[in-house]
């Protein structure tokens, strides 16, 4: 009878854990742990509302991917993604801090972890030069790098939407620069 009962909660346990991991799986982006773009959206927009700091919205985007995954495969594609999260989340680690991931090889970032233009820039520096390296199956070498793309907030504009609509202009800059850079959008 007691061996049943103990079935029992096992059996209980493990249907809770099922819920629990399906989900988080539907807030957390699995390869990655990072939010996905609907809960990302949704939870910056209430930061942006409820706090009237500075903001800077990051649009991310990883340089090569589809290089890699057609010379590669896309196990090594898919250890480039985790790779560049597992930095992102290193280098933006303070609790008001909120990434996800957008899309295949697309991060998004919003941050108030920055007291000038100037330390927010030396911060996109130094993020440039952690998310560059390469990826190798012993015979072929591909470089990786991210493209960055900077919208900041301000009395017009502190809507999450059109933050991260500004920032994916910006990311083109930077891609028609040559990629492995950052680019602050301008309003023109």
């Amino acid at each position: 009878m007691q061996s049943e009962s103990k079935n029992d909660n096992i059996n209980i346990n493990h249907h809770f854990n099922n819920i629990i991991n399906t989900t988080k799986d539907g807030v957390y982006c699995s390869r990655t742990n990072l939010l996905n773009r609907k809960y990302f959206i949704q939870h910056a927009n209430i930061m942006i509302q409820k706090r009237h700091n500075d903001f800077a919205l990051l649009f991310i985007d990883l340089d090569n991917l589809k290089t890699i995954n057609d010379t590669l495969g896309h196990h090594y594609g898919d250890d480039v993604i985790k790779m560049f999260a597992q930095h992102v989340t290193s280098f933006f680690d303070q609790p008001s801090d909120l990434m996800g991931r957008f899309g295949g090889d697309e991060f998004i970032v919003l941050t108030d972890n920055f007291s000038s233009e100037i330390d927010l820039i030396a911060k996109l520096q130094s993020l440039n030069t952690e998310l560059s390296g390469s990826v190798s199956n012993g015979n072929i070498i591909i470089p990786f790098s991210a493209s960055i793309g900077v919208a900041l907030t301000d009395n017009n504009t502190r809507d999450i939407e059109q933050l991260i609509i500004n920032a994916d202009k910006a990311v083109y800059d930077s891609k028609k620069k040559g990629k492995n850079c950052y680019s602050f959008y301008v309003n023109h």
